[in-house]
């Protein structure tokens, strides 16, 4: 039995950050999930969350803010691949604002709400894939259009 796992968080530029850790907790769309070393090769879809390195005992050391994506575990190593990571230090509540208002898409601006909400310790669930889909009128449609999604 290993006793830790390396970590890595590659971004479409290259990598974000690559480190061994005793544990990681992953925001995957159904529920978070906390990956230890020895865990049986698993792949993940991630949602906007936090990822945080966690120590011996559980307890959070450091976090990163993610804008979704996929994580993959195998022989000790999780890689998550995302668009978009901030590490929760290197921002604060008012910057993560500016940024959400300044946000070129919905999806950029989702990304920087969340930031600002777990900052000022709101937890919610940002399922970007149930964001697409709303009811009306009894039948599924995207939001902001009056048609079915099927055609």
């Amino acid at each position: 039995m290993s006793d830790d796992l390396t970590l890595t968080i590659e971004l479409p530029s290259g990598i974000f950050m690559e480190k061994k850790v005793s544990g990681v907790l992953l925001p995957a769309v159904r529920a978070p999930i906390e990956i230890l070393p020895d865990r049986a090769p698993s792949v993940f879809v991630l949602d906007y969350g936090v990822v945080e390195i966690t120590g011996r005992k559980g307890d959070a050391k450091e976090k990163f803010f993610i804008y979704s994506g996929a994580a993959q575990v195998a022989e000790n190593h999780c890689k998550v691949l995302t668009q978009e990571a901030v590490a929760a230090a290197d921002i604060n509540v008012n910057v993560a604002r500016e940024l959400a208002e300044k946000a070129a898409n919905d999806n950029e601006r989702l990304f920087y709400e969340m930031i600002v909400d777990h900052l000022r310790g709101v937890r919610r669930r940002y399922l970007r894939t149930l964001k697409v889909f709303g009811k009306k009128s009894g039948r599924w449609v995207f939001r902001g259009k009056n048609k079915s999604p099927l055609g």
